[in-house]
């Protein structure tokens, strides 16, 4: 094929990707949008040291380190917050031009180890694939989307080069300089050490004895792995080491062990399998009830358990037999590790956004039957014209889809009610709609949805921390005091939790529990001068017990305003 012909083709791809995903550019700021943008705007709104960005975390600190490190997502976001004003439409415009960009650098990609068409196939199903729209229409996913470009880029610098012999030193360079990039922008890409030794052994064509390619790839993976280790030393001073990030509410709660956490992910399996191959129902939250969390091992984690063992049993039956659909399994594999749970502990379950970069190697293997199939229709024309529609009718779907996608995430609101409508047994998309409206002074709606929540999964020590701030914040003390005590069942070493419990328990003339728990919130490191002022008005209260009964009324009404609970 001529230059031209692939430019062409290549054209069509980006069209196909732009779209599914050009609807989006009209989305606000939604989600974890509002709290990494829109109210951080005195973050984002100069470059003045901007150096300090690599010695900052990604999310505000929580205790004596940040959550995440990403860097250049940080920077990238305060260029486009300057040169747009704030405004949410140039930063989706990224979003969707990096979505196109990627789609072609997929199409890329498989040309150097599937035919033609079969690569046109793999490029056309990413363009159009539905559970790429978390990572496109929310503006937070602009690093997902720069990781799968640099690392698709990069490998297929690799395959390409490899196809005329051993690489150049320029060419390992330019993969270096991606590989340190790409970890800046998001700590996944550095699963490319482990997808570059995978190529080699799959699709890269070469008759040279293995312990030869071995020794000369040695030096330039040695030094991959000197760049690996460079960025994961800052990031463990920022983010604490570890994956970074405080692991998910779920486990947290539920103090799961290592072995439940795993088996839990056993049980997810076939969500994964399903969002990759036939996404039809999306949602931002995969929680329980709607995913089992595994308190030991049970029957409900064996289809998951023969998901898995199909799936790298493929992988090895095909190595040898058709080397690409291996390639694609194990690159679907390698980077659905660092989210997947099984090693270090994630801030979820499952979320679509992390399938971007898994979604080519899914793809590659997918479109790795296209030959074989192309056999079997070949010259019989009422099958290939049967085959073509096939593919014209899945593109349609896809685009269809996603275009519908991008329209839940206009707006967080929008985003949560979509969510309960197609995840109504997952009890955080009904905890974060009901902490939005009660943000929104919309109290009726955040009740229902808050206590709705509790009802399917009542181990969230942050659902009896929302209603009791709630209650206490319109002054009912007396329900706010039973979800202090049951989210200090959950939590006892929150000294916010004994301070704001202490504040009730003194609106509620309990002097003696009050003086109590104001100390427990020292103890455990709280403020001191809400503890102060608790312990004051609960001995002046106390002493008004002495009191005549005229002076009692004024003793309690000082308390109160001392205190500050309405």
């Amino acid at each position: 094929m001529t230059r031209r012909g692939w430019w062409g083709l290549a054209i069509v791809i980006a069209a196909l990707a732009l779209a599914a995903s050009g609807n989006s550019v009209t989305n606000r700021f939604t989600y974890d949008d509002v709290y990494i943008l829109e109210r951080s705007a005195a973050r984002m709104g100069t470059l003045a040291g901007w150096w300090r960005e690599f010695a900052t975390s990604y999310w505000p600190a929580m205790g004596s380190h940040g959550d995440g490190y990403r860097p250049l997502t940080i920077l990238g976001f305060k260029l486009q917050w300057m040169l747009a004003g704030g405004s949410p439409m140039p930063f989706h415009a990224v979003n969707i031009a990096l979505h196109v960009v990627t789609a072609v650098a997929v199409f890329w990609l498989a040309g150097g180890v599937l035919p033609l068409a079969a690569a046109w196939i793999a490029a056309a199903l990413y363009a159009v694939h539905p559970v790429h729209v978390e990572a496109i229409a929310n503006v937070v996913g602009q690093s997902e989307l720069i990781v799968a470009l640099l690392v698709t880029v990069a490998m297929a610098l690799y395959v390409h080069g490899r196809r005329a012999g051993p690489l150049s030193a320029g060419r390992w360079t330019v993969i270096g300089v991606l590989y340190a990039i790409g970890m800046l922008f998001k700590e996944h890409a550095i699963t490319l050490i482990a997808l570059l030794p995978l190529a080699e052994l799959t699709v890269v064509a070469d008759r040279t004895p293995l312990r030869a390619r071995a020794e000369r790839m040695r030096l330039p993976m040695l030094a991959l792995l000197l760049v690996a280790v460079a960025y994961l030393w800052p990031r463990s001073l920022v983010a604490g080491g570890g994956t970074g990030f405080q692991p998910f509410a779920v486990f947290q709660a539920l103090d799961l062990s290592h072995g439940d956490r795993i088996l839990t992910m056993i049980g997810a399996a076939p969500e994964w399998l399903r969002l990759l191959v036939w996404p039809a129902r999306l949602t931002t939250e995969y929680t329980p009830p709607y995913l089992e969390v595994a308190q030991g091992p049970s029957l409900a984690q064996l289809p998951g358990l023969l998901v898995l063992i199909g799936t790298l049993g493929l992988c090895l039956a095909t190595w040898r037999r058709s080397p690409v659909t291996a390639f694609g399994i194990g690159w679907m594999v390698l980077t659905l590790l660092p989210a997947s749970n099984f090693i270090l502990p994630a801030g979820f379950i499952i979320a679509e956004r992390t399938l971007l970069l898994p979604s080519v190697g899914a793809i590659i293997a997918l479109a790795s039957a296209v030959p074989w199939l192309y056999e079997r229709v070949e010259g019989r024309r009422a099958r290939e014209v049967a085959t073509a529609a096939l593919l014209v009718v899945v593109v349609a779907l896809g685009i269809g889809r996603s275009v519908d996608r991008n329209r839940a995430w206009k707006d967080t609101e929008t985003l949560l009610r979509r969510a309960i409508r197609d995840s109504p047994e997952s009890y955080r998309a009904h905890l974060m709609l009901g902490g939005l409206m009660f943000e929104r002074r919309n109290l009726t709606d955040g009740e229902v949805h808050v206590r709705e929540a509790f009802r399917l999964f009542p181990h969230d020590p942050l659902i009896v921390w929302v209603l009791a701030e709630q209650y206490r914040s319109r002054g009912f003390c007396e329900p706010a005091i039973r979800y202090y005590e049951t989210f200090l069942l959950l939590e006892p070493d929150v000294p916010g939790g004994h301070a704001s419990y202490a504040a009730c328990l003194l609106h509620q003339r309990r002097p003696d529990d009050a003086r109590a728990a104001a100390l427990r919130s020292l103890e455990r490191g709280g403020a001191l001068a809400p503890a102060r002022r608790v312990l004051r008005a609960s001995r002046r209260m106390r002493d008004s017990l002495d009191m005549p009964a005229d002076s009692i009324a004024a003793a309690r009404a000082r308390a109160d305003t001392n205190v500050g609970v309405p």
